[in-house]
């Protein structure tokens, strides 16, 4: 914390205790940027990747503890509630967990009192899609694109491949949900072993954004190996299959659950400025306990993203330290879900809690812990006046000893992999500060004790004066009309 003005009474985590008001604290801070300090630094990356936080999983309830640890920082500090009435955005969250393999079942009923029983360890896959979902008819060969034929009643099977039965995945619930088909079978050209991945994968737990979305009968995955070749060969040719139908039976619990994000914000000193806003944004999740590494199952994302989020903690405290306020408002927007899919900064961008067409830069922090010592990366810095500002600021502060550099692997796609970009495909200027990813990187190794907290330091205080620029700017920062093109019009 800072050693000067104002001293904040310990927050733990997990219990409020008192501080002193805002109303006690000095109106004037000469440098606030020197209230990002090392220390500071060092403290929240223990508190959010120490091992009681079991790696902030998307959802659990440490992720919660970390949105409520944030909460209590952002009260301290005094800024806003910028979620409503609340620091805290709630988004939904479903969670399928699959039923027993005894729970599962496919029988084939053929020509001739032919009946197939199929075994659910090795002939067929079961898709969970809803809780209890069965079906019973005769089977009808389509295609993943068809949009005629009439399947109410009916056992729809498509012919599938390695390449394409995601798309054949995808429409399945048009045939079950318009035309209500009883089921779907999927057979599929692939070697067992393929068959075997797909069961393993859809053997855990599936957590997806969103609202419960079950399908109403159910989904299975069947080798072409475990069937007769002469139905094989009609299925393959898109022939009648007479004769033939089925009695499938799937289970799986589903449970809807919630993610967080957590919101602050301070109101801008200008008239005219304070309806625009400038939003500094981290993911605050990791990926939870997963498989053991030399003995350690939990993944504790210090450096992804603990330093991110504790980056944004402290520039939320030296802007609610500086005065005058910047002229426009600036938001500090913690996110969760980004290890699933950048679900939390999909939520916030699609569901603003302040307008996102008066939203003028998003500056996202993910990873600035490790690797080099004197620069940090600023990826989309080329698409907007975003980039000129930054390397502005930088000149400006030789002090810091930090120099901004372009994205250093455009091969990895880093600029589509996090929660920058749904800011940017909403039209909002971005830049994403980053240094890399390391051996450490999504395992249980990415331990506090090996971020580099000098150096985050001065990253640190460079995003403070970036966001005093940009906020205290006469113009709004501008896109290069290619990239708008590219990004926002184009959607890639």
């Amino acid at each position: 914390m800072k050693l000067s003005s104002f001293v904040l009474a310990v927050v733990t985590l997990g219990a409020t205790t008192s501080v002193l008001s805002a109303q006690a604290r000095p109106t004037y801070v000469e440098d606030a940027s020197e209230s990002i300090t090392e220390a500071d630094l060092r403290a929240r990356i223990g508190t959010l990747a120490h091992d009681s936080m079991r790696g902030r999983d998307t959802p659990s309830p440490e992720l919660e503890r970390t949105a409520r640890y944030v909460e209590e920082k952002f009260r301290a500090f005094g800024l806003q509630p910028g979620a409503g009435s609340g620091f805290v955005q709630r988004y939904p969250i479903t969670v399928i967990r699959p039923g027993p393999a005894e729970a599962q079942s496919v029988v084939l009923r053929g020509p001739d009192g032919v009946r197939l029983e199929l075994s659910p360890d090795t002939d067929f896959v079961s898709v969970p899609v809803g809780p209890n979902a069965a079906g019973d008819g005769d089977l009808i060969v389509v295609s993943s694109d068809d949009r005629e034929t009439d399947v109410a009643g009916k056992v729809v099977v498509l012919h599938v491949t390695t390449a394409n039965s995601r798309q054949a995945l995808g429409s399945i619930r048009e045939f079950q949900d318009g035309r209500k088909a009883e089921g779907a079978i999927m057979v599929m050209a692939a070697t067992p072993e393929y068959v075997d991945g797909l069961r393993r994968y859809f053997g855990y737990e599936r957590v997806s954004l969103g609202e419960p979305a079950v399908l109403p009968a159910p989904v299975m995955i069947v080798a072409e190996s475990t069937l007769p070749e002469s139905l094989v060969a009609a299925i393959r040719g898109g022939q009648p299959l007479d004769g033939w139908s089925a009695r499938l039976r799937s289970e799986a619990d589903v449970e809807a659950a919630e993610g967080v994000n957590t919101v602050g914000w301070l109101e801008g000193s200008d008239p005219d400025l304070k309806d625009e806003y400038v939003v500094f944004s981290a993911h605050m999740d990791h990926v939870g306990v997963g498989r053991p590494v030399a003995g350690d199952s939990i993944y504790n994302g210090a450096d992804d993203n603990a330093s991110g989020t504790a980056a944004v903690i402290e520039l939320a405290q030296a802007f609610a330290e500086t005065a005058p306020r910047p002229r426009r408002s600036m938001i500090f927007l913690l996110v969760s879900g980004e290890e699933k899919g950048l679900w939390g900064s999909r939520w916030y961008a699609d569901n603003p809690t302040f307008p996102i067409e008066s939203t003028v830069a998003n500056i996202n922090i993910d990873m600035i812990g490790r690797n080099w010592t004197d620069s940090v990366v600023a990826i989309g810095k080329e698409e907007s006046t975003l980039g000129a500002s930054v390397e502005r600021v930088a000149a400006d502060h030789p002090e810091l000893g930090v120099e901004v550099v372009d994205d250093q692997w455009p091969d990895e796609r880093f600029y589509y992999r996090s929660d920058h970009y749904n800011f940017a495909r909403q039209g909002v200027p971005i830049l994403f500060f980053f240094t890399g990813t390391h051996e450490d990187y999504h395992r249980p190794s990415d331990e506090p004790e090996r971020i580099g907290y000098e150096k985050m330091t001065r990253i640190t205080r460079l995003l403070y004066y970036l966001g005093l620029d940009v906020a205290n700017a006469p113009e709004k920062p501008e896109w290069d009309e290619a990239a708008y093109q590219r990004v926002v019009e184009g959607g890639s």
